[in-house]
């Protein structure tokens, strides 16, 4: 089976997309520690969010426009992402239980997207 060739604008579009959902999720985490209480820093903490849908709408777009092979794959990199958010959320959940500190969700975000960020960029290489 020969697997779909991506354009150079797909692993651009993915590199990009990448590349501003981590800085802006830099910017936050620096926003979070370093700035005091205010407009600023919670505007500059919700600022990963429009990046992040910049990802999903690159995703959105390779899975529309590809094969139904690089759609399961896609699929799966969901499922697999999913599975892996829920256990972390559990074992972490019985830690707390334990007497580990609440967990922000900002670091299961960062996990999840993570995790699945990184199957697709594996993917568009495997393909390319």
């Amino acid at each position: 089976m020969s697997l779909t060739r991506f354009s150079r604008s797909a692993l651009s579009a993915i590199f990009w997309s990448q590349w501003a959902y981590w800085c802006a999720l830099a910017m936050a985490v620096w926003a979070y520690f370093v700035l005091p209480d205010g407009s600023v820093r919670t505007a500059l903490i919700l600022t990963p969010v429009m990046p992040g849908v910049l990802v999903f709408a690159v995703c959105y777009w390779l899975y529309r426009s590809c094969d139904e092979y690089i759609r399961l794959r896609t699929l799966q990199a969901a499922t697999f992402t999913a599975c892996v958010v829920a256990l972390l959320c559990l074992v972490y959940f019985l830690l707390e239980l334990v007497g580990l500190p609440k967990l922000s969700m900002m670091w299961v975000h960062v996990v999840g997207w993570s995790v699945f960020n990184a199957q697709m960029l594996w993917l568009v290489l495997q393909a390319r």
